[in-house]
């Protein structure tokens, strides 16, 4: 038992020994640690050999044991330093392996780094060549954005305007033939082009929903359009960041131009540059060309729903154009019906106002007529007394033809009277003419036309021969007017036109009323002039069938003589 604790004891102590030559072993030099190890080698054989009567007999017993171990731990460590000279040699080759390893991967490194520089190189150029583009093809598509929606603002604007105006033609064609009707005019065929407005009002109506809906598609796409470029503006922001990298501009849309700057700068610049640029974020990249192609197909599909909104335009104005050439067209048909009115209702008044004219005339020759014969009937009666004052022969004659001459002045008085009826009757034309207005004078063209009227009822009915043409109601005179009235087409103004049909209608009717108790009291004139005639022809006679007899032919010729007119 002492032997053994003894062996553990010597155990320890070498081990401590060994623990304290080998706790470096890592960073000690083996050949000095071979040393140390023969040394404690040594020093324990030394040990065992001054103490033998420590250890167990037999290990004692026979000193070859010891010195065989002495001798196997001898060759154990030459052939540790043998192997430690083969490991520093090793470690040496190792450490220059090493060496040649690092400096293998430092180029393998750099090698990788510059290709994948280049690849990223590829990759972007290749995507701002796509940005360009890309955003060109937004740009364009934004401008025919622009232009669609400005057309089909357009659209809806012309569309609801001619709308309006449809609609006001429609209503004034109802109205227009509503009053032709009423008036007994026979131009109601006139308006057998018009039918077809009332049609074209609710094709109107189709052609402003189809012009709002392009508006409505085009609002969508503007939100579209929108979206698209806050994804264009990512892209740029993204491509910049990158290109200050690069020093390649986004500008360079060209794949060739940007790759030959770029490749330019990868054989110049230092490797901290190389290796930023195979730093790329290539999912951000593939991200960015997605969002580019995303873009176009985006632009692609804005622009074929731009030429369904731009075919829905062309439509609804096409539409538009062809129900406002009906409209004019149906307007125009009441414009013309209108000028046929008037141009017939001006010639029937124009051509009872010179009748009129012509009896006015007829009734001043009759009076100039009655005054004459006045005129001569005092002189002649004088004439009859002076003779019948000389002679008592002409007593019984004289009051024979003073009796008819009597009687031609009653028949004259009578005249007189029918034309001064006549000349009253006159008076009221005048004044009736004088009164009327053609148009409202709050018309544009109302003074102007009433002017003109007034002007040619000023010459009919003027007391002086010489201002009266014959041509009053020629178109010298009237065309002005008419060219007036035929300019009315919008609502107001045609029924301001009708009015004037209306007015000058009437004022025709009541001149033919007038025109006829002229006419009338014209014959009754004719008549009391024929009988003035007579009565100065039978005055007359007396004396001529007296003169024949032979008692006193001369006393009668003289009294002729004397008298000296005839009727």
């Amino acid at each position: 038992m002492r032997t053994a604790a003894m062996i553990a004891r010597t155990n320890i102590t070498y081990k401590k020994i060994l623990n304290t030559s080998t706790e470096n072993i890592d960073t000690v030099n083996l050949t000095e640690w071979k040393d140390k190890a023969l040394q404690v080698l040594n020093k324990t054989y030394n040990g065992i050999k001054l103490n033998t009567k420590k250890y167990h007999w037999s290990l004692t017993k026979a000193n070859e044991k010891i010195g065989d171990v002495q001798k196997t731990a001898v060759e154990a460590v030459g052939r540790l330093e043998v192997a430690v000279k083969n490991f520093e040699l090793c470690r040496v080759a190792v450490s220059d392996a090493v060496k040649k390893v690092n400096s293998a991967s430092s180029v393998v490194e750099a090698a990788n780094k510059s290709v994948l520089a280049s690849a990223n190189v590829k990759m972007f150029c290749e995507i701002v060549g796509q940005f360009s583009r890309s955003k060109e093809k937004l740009r364009t598509t934004g401008k025919k954005m622009t232009d669609a929606t400005q057309s089909a603002v357009d659209a809806v604007t012309i569309s609801k305007r001619v709308q309006a105006e449809v609609t006001i033609a429609d209503e004034l064609i109802k109205e227009v033939g509503v009053w032709l009707r009423g008036s007994n005019l026979a131009l109601v065929h006139k308006l057998s082009g018009t039918h077809g407005v009332a049609k074209a009002s609710n094709a109107m109506s189709t052609s402003v929903r189809t012009a709002s809906k392009a508006v409505s598609i085009v609002n969508e796409i503007e939100q579209k359009m929108k979206t698209e470029r806050e994804l264009i503006k990512f892209v740029e922001t993204q491509l910049a960041n990158m290109s200050s990298v690069t020093g390649a501009s986004i500008s360079d849309v060209e794949f060739d131009v940007c790759n030959s700057r770029v490749s330019e700068i990868l054989k110049k610049e230092s490797s901290e540059v190389i290796r930023s640029i195979a730093k790329f974020n290539t999912t951000l990249l593939t991200r960015l060309n997605a969002s580019l192609h995303q873009i176009d197909g985006e632009a692609d599909a804005i622009g074929h729903k731009l030429l369904d909104v731009s075919k829905q335009v062309q439509e609804a104005n096409s539409n538009a154009q062809n129900v406002f050439l009906l409209s004019n067209q149906a307007t125009e048909n009441v414009r013309e019906t209108i000028v046929e009115l008037v141009s017939g209702v001006v010639a029937e008044l124009c051509a009872v106002l010179s009748r009129l004219r012509a009896l006015h005339d007829e009734a001043g020759a009759f009076s100039v007529h009655a005054a004459h014969g006045q005129t001569n009937i005092s002189e002649w009666l004088v004439r009859v007394g002076n003779v019948a004052g000389e002679s008592d022969g002409f007593a019984d004659l004289s009051g024979s033809v003073e009796g008819a001459f009597a009687t031609a002045g009653k028949r004259l008085e009578v005249l007189k009277r029918v034309l001064h009826r006549a000349d009253e009757q006159r008076g009221k034309v005048v004044g009736k003419l004088a009164a009327s207005v053609a148009v409202k004078e709050s018309d544009k063209h109302g003074i102007q036309i009433n002017k003109t009227f007034h002007n040619v009822f000023s010459n009919i009915t003027s007391r002086v021969s010489a201002d009266f043409s014959k041509d009053a109601c020629n178109a010298s005179l009237m065309s002005e007017s008419l060219k007036l009235l035929s300019n009315m087409t919008d609502h107001p103004a045609v029924m301001n036109s009708l009015q004037t049909v209306t007015q000058l209608n009437k004022l025709t009717e009541s001149m033919k009323e007038r025109v006829l108790k002229a006419h009338n009291l014209m014959r009754m004139a004719t008549d009391s002039s024929a009988q003035a005639d007579a009565a100065l022809e039978e005055a007359i006679r007396m004396p001529r069938e007296r003169s024949g007899k032979p008692q006193c032919p001369a006393l009668y010729r003289q009294l002729l003589n004397m008298l000296g007119l005839h009727w």
